[in-house]
């Protein structure tokens, strides 16, 4: 009786010990202790005058695309000769119609030559343009398909299916195909507060999916071959490094690891995280490459987004989430894209004078 007794005991402590070992393998915490030693990079800002109000970057072949925030009608994004920085048309008619789009957040290329689709969330459309041929218009388009969750933020996986943050329920993401047709559902975004203080005194039992979902929204994209996508945090320092041939989420929580401040809201019965007037962007954008990832850190209130002190920073990281560079910039950028090739940063900046910049790294 007490040899099985032992026995047992082994093997609960022999299980917990393999089940801590598993959970904390795909969880990894660093600070600003731990990042590589700052490398210092000058900026060379263009002199583009059709840009106005850019929102972020993408490269395509021997092209660079500036997408424009909502302000702007017309022209929704510019495409611009990356050898010479020569502008050489735009894209994008603002409305409601065939070909016409609202807004533009994010640009995805699929590997057709010459070919890139345009995500936008308020019309919920993808829309697919040339690059290379004059018409402002898309030549093709579909509506993001009808699923049981709702989709914040979309990227493009393999074989043209879609990879989205979810908010609604508690499952973190969705891979689904161009139909609607579920393939995947990744994560739990209660795993996300799990063992962590809450701000003001909040129980985790307190708080619904929708409100944690939102709390965690942020960025995400994947790399050229598709095979890993990066979500990062807008509000919390937390990167998502996902595989999705594998299935696999890792997460890396810094270089703040507290949950910033904020209290519960509620809209149409919904809870939603109130963050107030004095809470600070963390993670504005990210570029996933082949082997490795850039992560633009800003740590400023929006309101100090253009201001000359405390500028962005970009880590970059592998995707079994070592941290292998630090780069101070010396302009405040809004987004970017890495010419990995020719090792050259590339972003919009959100001064003044808003353009494009140029960084050697």
């Amino acid at each position: 009786m007490l040899r099985n007794s032992i026995i047992i005991i082994l093997l609960a402590i022999l299980f917990f010990e393999c089940t801590s070992k598993e959970a904390s393998n795909n969880i990894l915490y660093f600070s600003e202790e731990d990042l590589p030693t700052i490398k210092r990079l000058e900026g060379e800002k263009y002199n583009i005058h059709e840009i106005v109000n850019p929102r972020s970057v993408f490269l395509k072949e021997d092209l660079i695309i500036i997408l424009e925030r909502k302000n702007v009608r017309d022209s929704k994004f510019h495409v611009i000769d990356l050898k010479t920085g020569k502008y050489l048309r735009s894209k994008g008619v603002d409305g409601m119609g065939p070909g016409e789009v609202t807004v533009i957040t994010q640009i995805e290329d699929t590997g057709e030559l010459g070919k890139v689709w345009a995500y936008d969330p308020e019309m919920r459309k993808f829309s697919k343009y040339d690059i290379y041929d004059s018409s402002r218009l898309a030549e093709e388009e579909f509506k993001s398909p009808e699923t049981f969750f709702f989709l914040t933020t979309v990227a493009w996986a393999k074989d043209e299916t879609l990879f989205g943050s979810t908010v609604d329920g508690w499952s973190k993401y969705l891979h689904l195909t161009k139909k609607g047709d579920t393939l995947a559902l990744l994560g739990n975004w209660a795993d996300m507060i799990k063992n962590r203080d809450l701000p003001n005194g909040y129980l985790a039992e307190e708080l619904d999916a929708n409100l944690i979902s939102n709390v965690f929204q942020g960025t995400i994209k994947s790399n050229s071959s598709k095979s890993y996508l990066v979500e990062v945090g807008t509000r919390v320092d937390y990167i998502d490094i996902i595989d999705i041939e594998e299935k696999k989420i890792l997460t890396i929580y810094g270089p703040v690891k507290k949950i910033q401040d904020f209290s519960i809201g509620y809209s149409m019965s919904y809870q939603m995280p109130d963050f107030g007037m004095n809470s600070t962007l963390r993670y504005l954008d990210v570029y996933p490459g082949e082997k490795s990832f850039f992560a633009l850190f800003s740590g400023k209130s929006y309101r100090e987004l253009s201001g000359p002190d405390n500028l962005n920073r970009v880590f970059e990281f592998d995707y079994e989430g070592n941290i292998l560079n630090q780069y101070q910039l010396d302009f405040p950028i809004l987004g970017i894209a890495v010419d990995e090739e020719n090792k050259v940063i590339y972003g919009v900046t959100v001064d003044r004078e808003p353009n494009l910049v140029r960084f050697e790294y």
